[in-house]
């Protein structure tokens, strides 16, 4: 019989344990930007909306927001910026779904408006959110050749971005890309190209859900009879979608037979995906980020599981 969470989150670490904190590190809060799909994070998951539970109406806060909010007032401001945000959606996405691609007055978005970064500025100023539309998505599968140029030009303008931005990490969020120019290229950033999925990404792992429906699988997997939890990864990127070493994650949200879609999104955000985030960053910049150049990222190993005492 599943039971469901207390309180307390169990967020499981990975690294290396023979590394040292490096004290003092960082001696300025590192930049990072945020590279999102509109398309997903509010026509999927409907983040910065209210929607319907069976214990009433709840918002349905999102990561970005969540990170903007807590480096804006938490302690994750002592060492990570949000420098800009990018989302990747074509016209054609705004017509199908009815969503726009950049924030506009009175439309839907993925937070509030009015919400402002650490400078006490609108994070959906132009210079801050920023569109650069995936437009290879958007050509015939067969077209090889023509979809490897846009998706190349597509990775060189998100690097571009970046450097305007003065970032040293990306982070995606429901962007299904492999980014092998951004991370293996000439000026590739392996191990600072992140990734947070709602569910465990890990090769064997009993409620590994990977791809564009980890909800939907997680419930077809509750259905067949099976105890079921999903939860949430945060990992860094590699060739493979959905693939990379592990940073953090939780396996702890329960999942029922015939659950709704839109309330196990909810539950797993509260109990897995903003806390792994938020956690996962933390133990990233202290523990990972400052050895990068020293040890090899495909071997970083399980660490002692850790209460994490971050609440959403």
């Amino acid at each position: 019989m599943i039971t469901p969470l207390s309180h307390s989150h169990w967020i499981h670490y990975y690294g290396e344990p023979t590394l040292p904190l490096r004290n003092g590190f960082p001696k300025e809060p590192v930049k990072m930007v945020i590279i999102t799909s509109i398309r997903d994070v509010l026509g999927d998951d409907r983040n910065g909306q209210m929607i319907r539970t069976s214990g009433g109406p709840r918002y349905m806060e999102g990561a970005t927001e969540r990170l903007i909010r807590e480096t804006r007032d938490g302690e994750l401001g002592k060492i990570l910026r949000i420098v800009g945000i990018i989302t990747d959606d074509l016209p054609r996405d705004e017509q199908r779904l009815g969503i726009d691609a950049q924030p506009k007055s009175g439309r839907p978005w993925i937070h509030p408006l009015d919400l402002r970064d650490d400078q006490d500025e609108l994070v959906t100023r132009e210079d801050f959110t920023h569109c650069v539309p995936s437009t290879f998505r958007a050509l015939p599968i067969n077209a090889v050749d023509e979809r490897a140029r846009e998706k190349a030009l597509f990775e060189d303008q998100v690097l571009a971005f970046m450097r305007e931005k003065g970032a040293d990490l990306l982070l995606s969020d429901h962007l299904m890309l492999r980014a092998e120019r951004i991370v293996f290229g000439t000026r590739g950033k392996l191990g600072t190209v992140l990734n947070v999925h709602p569910a465990v990404t890990i090769a064997g792992h009993p409620f590994r859900f990977t791809g564009k429906s980890p909800t939907k699988d997680a419930i077809a997997h509750a259905d067949a009879g099976k105890d079921t939890f999903t939860g949430a990864t945060l990992h860094m990127m590699d060739s493979e979608i959905d693939h990379g070493p592990v940073i953090a994650f939780s396996a702890k949200t329960p999942v029922h037979p015939g659950h709704d879609p839109m309330e196990l999104r909810y539950d797993n955000y509260q109990y897995a995906k903003l806390p792994v985030l938020i956690a996962g960053l933390r133990h990233y910049i202290h523990h990972i980020l400052p050895h990068l150049g020293d040890v090899n990222l495909n071997s970083l190993s399980p660490l002692n599981d850790v209460c994490d005492p971050y609440t959403p």
